[in-house]
């Protein structure tokens, strides 16, 4: 007779430990925030802008790694884990082994192409390409952690993750405060080692939650869709790649304006995913298991919250950006960045739903569609950045930005309403 444990009640999980998560969301999301204001403040800005361009090399592979590893983790560990199962030993070694090898794979493709690109329009190449080299390894070493990461929130456990999911920045971050006369090489190989301390406390978290929940009967692992999301990522990821080539032969010190606006809309956009969403996720996995009027009044209670809150969080991040720019207390160097910061932040709500509408792609298995998305996304952004910088300058790169993530909001918005229903009761098994 089939003997399985009782399902885990992700539901119940997912709404306890708020303030806990959005504690682990502020010191998470610290690091990732602070690293480009310490390179602004305590290098020159055509260093600054030198180092923040190649540490991005390592970063963006490593966030289309990481997004795509992660949640197909999460959604593939939600499927088996609402039947009352669990992956077996080897089958989560051969899941983490398929991983690593397309995180390789990816980024002997990504990070060359990044590298030409930028160091096209270097005024110091060859340092540029040495930095890029130091982090270019980061990508293979966030998809393991990224499994890691996806398999804690799966099991209802998300803290661990949140709070360490900006790790790869911290050490970088600290290093050039505590040691700003060190060469450049030494912050750019920071940021492997960043990566790989949060994979070592995530496996240790993981261990633990292992013991815990041990399933008498066990499944199989797939990464089902990995690569279709990883390549819709990728190229989305095209588009902050255009912005900096544009930026790249603008003023000095618009490399550090565009990473600081863009860590201020992404520190609040990552304290509202880590606080709110990143534990609705292992709850909206299970839709496929749900009864159709559950899911219905689950989804609609969600949309009505973060809806709510999505709200309040934009006009607080434009209201404490401006409060900073009247103060007259930031340092001259960060000025631009806070007056562009609080321009992008018109865009957190569009953005906020789209990383719903990936979620929820991924969880109806229609990965495919954001490739045409991701498609669609890097040729609107390349058209709109060319449009805007040729009318406003460099801050058109930031009306740009403004515009795209609305117009694609539009579009997820059409595709989930037939996407979702398809989703909720398909692995009902009918007596």
């Amino acid at each position: 007779m089939r003997r399985s444990l009782p399902r885990l009640n992700i539901s119940a999980l997912a709404g306890r430990s708020s303030v806990a998560s959005a504690v682990a969301a502020i010191v998470g999301s610290l690091p990732g925030f602070t690293l480009p204001f310490a390179a602004a403040l305590v290098l020159p800005a055509g260093q600054s802008d030198l180092l923040l361009l190649a540490l991005s090399v390592g970063i963006t592979p490593s966030i289309v790694v990481s997004s795509a590893v992660e949640l197909t983790t999460v959604a593939e560990f939600g499927r088996l884990l609402g039947q009352g199962l669990g992956p077996t030993n080897a089958a989560l070694r051969s899941f983490q082994m398929r991983v690593l090898r397309f995180a390789a794979t990816l980024t002997v493709l990504v990070v060359p192409v990044l590298v030409v690109a930028y160091s096209s329009r270097s005024p110091d190449r060859s340092t540029f390409i040495l930095l890029a080299c130091a982090v270019a390894v980061t990508p293979v070493v966030a998809a393991f952690a990224s499994t890691l990461s996806g398999e804690c929130v799966a099991r209802g456990a998300p803290v661990v993750p949140i709070a360490v999911q900006a790790m790869r920045s911290f050490v970088p971050a600290v290093c050039l405060l505590l040691w700003p006369s060190a060469a450049l090489v030494v912050f750019a190989v920071m940021l492997p080692v960043g990566e790989a301390v949060r994979a070592v406390v995530l496996a240790v978290a993981c261990r633990r939650l292992r013991l815990r929940h041990a399933a008498e009967e066990r499944g199989e692992l797939a990464p089902y869709g990995l690569v279709a999301q990883s390549l819709a990522s990728g190229v989305t990821q095209l588009g902050p790649a255009v912005d900096r080539v544009f930026l790249s032969s603008a003023t000095e010190g618009d490399i550090s304006s565009y990473e600081m606006s863009d860590r201020l809309m992404y520190a609040a956009s990552q304290f509202f995913t880590m606080t709110f969403i990143f534990r609705r996720v292992a709850v909206w996995a299970q839709l496929p298991a749900m009864g159709v009027e559950r899911a219905r009044l689950l989804l609609r209670g969600d949309a009505r919250t973060l809806g709510g809150l999505v709200v309040a969080l934009t006009i607080g991040s434009v209201v404490v950006c401006l409060a900073a720019l009247a103060s007259g207390l930031l340092p001259s160097d960060w000025r631009t960045g806070f007056l562009w910061g609080s321009l992008v932040m018109l865009s957190l709500p569009a953005h906020l739903f789209n990383v719903v509408g990936t979620r929820m792609l991924v969880i109806g298995r229609k990965q495919n569609m954001m490739l045409w998305i991701a498609g669609a996304t890097a040729i609107l952004n390349a058209i709109l950045d060319g449009l805007f910088f040729f009318f406003l300058g460099s801050i058109g790169i930031i009306v740009s930005t403004v515009v795209l993530r609305w117009t694609m909001a539009g579009v997820y918005l059409y595709l989930l309403r037939s996407v979702i229903p398809a989703t909720i009761g398909r692995d009902v098994v009918q007596d």
